[in-house]
């Protein structure tokens, strides 16, 4: 009788010990959870103002690429108007240089669409579905 009355003290010792860990266990995930949301929202906040300064700042450049562009074209204006061509005729034909260039990069815009259509990936997905459903008719004709 004394050797399981022996081993009761052990017992409750280890439950003890056994209740202790998981105790800790779950307070340190407890902890590394919260600190990994904080964390996570840290970086999305950050990730936000990130890219709210990059639209920002990409808008920003594109107003003084087109201030930029518009001093070039006003100096060629000047320019040309010193050679004695008259004003009408060469903003006219700036003009037209514009329009046609702006047209050629539509163009270019709209031929480089097809690649957003996924053509292959598509066919690729109605290849598999096909053989789905041979595969499908073929087991219900068994």
């Amino acid at each position: 009788m004394n050797a399981p009355s022996a081993a009761a003290p052990g017992t409750a010792t280890e439950s003890a010990s056994i209740a202790t860990l998981v105790a800790g266990w779950v307070a340190a995930t407890s902890s590394r959870v919260q600190i990994t949301t904080e964390l996570v929202f840290a970086e999305a906040r950050l990730a936000a103002i990130s890219l709210t300064l990059m639209l920002l700042m990409g808008l920003l450049s594109a107003l003084f690429l087109l201030g930029a562009w518009g001093l070039v074209v006003a100096g060629l204006v000047a320019a040309v108007s010193r050679f004695g061509i008259s004003l009408w005729i060469t903003l006219v034909s700036l003009s037209l240089l514009h329009a046609l260039c702006a047209w050629l990069l539509w163009r270019g815009a709209v031929g480089l669409s097809r690649y957003l259509e996924f053509a292959a990936t598509r066919k690729q997905f109605q290849q598999v579905q096909e053989v789905g459903g041979d595969v499908d008719k073929a087991a219900t004709t068994r």
